[in-house]
């Protein structure tokens, strides 16, 4: 009887062991080639022993390994397919098959009741009627297009940036971020206000003075604190969500939940405010177009409407961090390039001089004619990829990618690092070299230009002009009146050393400004 016993009990070990195999090895008939997978985490362990720094990285190693420019693993139970090869990124873009986005909890945590709402990682009807309605009227106050208003605005942020880096802070909440004798900056948070102050005045047509920007300069911390928690895989916590109950610290709960609690409660006024004051005589602003939509619903008794008071403080959440984040950390990469290349400096300062002058600030009008300031700020965006993973895509029926099979509800990670790494499109992807995009004669060519820094398709980030706008000013601006330098104890920035999240950010640093004689 104890041999059958001890039969039984190993039969019964082999067979865990082999359901374990089994488990691990599975994978869907026709599935791209990557690791195994664990219970609860899926391949995630696998990514963190492979690179725990950097997802994204990990992942193309996943490539390297398994000689396929295509791999598909697992994060906790959802299906992953990475795709590392040009063609098929563009494919992927292009492709409405793959617009769908992943409900994950990091997406969630974001509303203070969890649940999903704005327009970034909305699929659907209600993605579509909300992307068309906002992009369709912030228009109408100059996002994506030209509008004098807020270029006079911006000529306004411009000279407030100029006059504290000259004079110093003059509040106390500017004192963080700039030395008390001007001329020596915090970044990236010392740009975050510039970017944040013009979009909010395409969005509600005021602007937030420098006397009241304490709240501002919170929300920039807040906000950069929020994406360098978050990760474009999702981290631990959206594999295990119940994981926060047991290590809310070490899993990134509490950081990511105050920080989005701070958001919606910023954004939160100001919406409540305009709903408070709202005169249907009188549109002031873009507020104002929403808030008409929403009450022509709740008058018609329309229960499934997607004009919602939640929805449109995260569809201005979406649009904010953007524009907080993206330009003050592409902002701050091409300043540690400044320092690393000084030559790249002085040829746009060079350019300034002929087209310019120092009598007048530039303006988007001066653009065209400053084809090297252009190209830099196309390079910076190229080779400093903020949002190296996309913002995950999701297959929204059975498709096939490269030979391979992709079943519904897989997560595509169309990887834009890959992209602007790839020898075969960029030749020396790893230099810094402005020059790629200019002909012979020293034009821009457009031609010559196929970085992806915003997406493309009809997922492409609706900020790409507003960005692209502001950042050339900001730059031109910035080198018409000032050198970049080192401090006396400064040292060359590690141009590898960045801080991965949901972006990729440069670590905090302070830089020296010399005005120019």
């Amino acid at each position: 009887m104890e041999f059958f016993t001890q039969i039984l009990s190993l039969l019964g070990v082999c067979f865990g062991f082999y359901s374990f195999y089994r488990y691990a090895v599975y994978r869907p008939k026709g599935f791209p080639p990557g690791p195994p997978r664990l219970p609860f985490f899926g391949s995630y362990l696998f990514m963190m022993l492979t690179n725990f720094k950097y997802s994204y990285k990990s992942v193309l190693k996943f490539s390297e390994w398994y000689k396929s420019d295509i791999v598909g693993f697992y994060m906790g139970s959802f299906p992953v397919v990475a795709v590392h090869n040009a063609e098929a990124i563009r494919a992927v873009l292009g492709d409405a098959k793959y617009d769908g986005r992943v409900p994950a909890y990091l997406v969630l945590m974001r509303h203070p009741e969890e649940k999903l709402e704005g327009v970034l990682f909305q699929e659907g009807s209600i993605w579509k009627e909300q992307r068309r309605f906002v992009l369709r009227y912030l228009r109408d106050y100059g996002f994506g297009r030209r509008f004098a208003e807020l270029e006079l605005f911006i000529q306004d942020q411009l000279n407030d940036m100029l006059d504290l880096i000259r004079n110093g802070p003059r509040y106390e909440h500017e004192k963080p971020f700039v030395h008390k004798d001007g001329k020596r900056i915090l970044l990236p948070y010392f740009f975050g206000p510039y970017g944040l102050n013009s979009f909010l005045h395409v969005a509600y047509s005021e602007r937030i003075s420098r006397s009241d920007q304490n709240d501002l300069w919170q929300l920039i911390r807040t906000t950069i604190r929020f994406q360098r928690n978050a990760d474009a895989y999702g981290k631990m916590i959206s594999i295990m969500p119940w994981i926060r109950y047991v290590f809310p610290k070490w899993s990134g709960y509490n950081v990511l939940r105050e920080s989005n609690l701070y958001m919606h409660e910023f954004f939160s006024k100001i919406i409540d405010y305009h709903l408070k004051t709202y005169d249907k005589n009188y549109e002031r602003n873009f507020l104002d177009v929403y808030i008409k939509e929403m009450l022509k619903a709740e008058s018609s008794g329309d229960v499934n409407t997607t004009f919602r008071r939640d929805q449109l403080i995260m569809n201005i959440i979406d649009f904010a961090l953007a524009a907080i984040t993206t330009i003050s950390f592409q902002l701050s990469f091409l300043m540690q390039h400044f320092l690393v290349n000084p030559q790249v400096q002085k040829a746009i300062q060079t350019e300034i001089d002929e087209i310019v002058g120092r009598n007048r600030l530039p303006t988007i009008d001066d653009r065209q004619f400053m084809p090297y300031t252009e190209a830099t700020v196309r390079e910076i965006l190229r080779i400093e990829t903020v949002v190296p993973s996309n913002v995950p895509h999701k297959a929204l029926e059975d498709t096939q990618l490269m030979g391979y099979n992709i079943p519904k509800d897989t997560i595509i990670i169309p990887s834009l690092y890959a992209y602007h790494n790839d020898v075969k499109v960029w030749e020396d992807p790893l230099v810094f070299r402005p020059e790629r995009f200019l002909d012979e004669k020293g034009k821009l060519c457009l031609k010559k230009d196929v970085s992806l820094p915003f997406s493309a398709g009809k997922r492409l980030c609706a900020g790409e002009t507003f960005s692209r706008n502001l950042l050339f000013l900001m730059v031109s601006t910035l080198c018409q009146n000032y050198h970049f330098i080192l401090a006396e104890d400064d040292k060359l920035p590690v141009l590898s050393s960045t801080l991965s999240g949901f972006i990729v950010s440069p670590q905090d640093f302070w830089i020296q400004l010399e005005e120019r004689n």
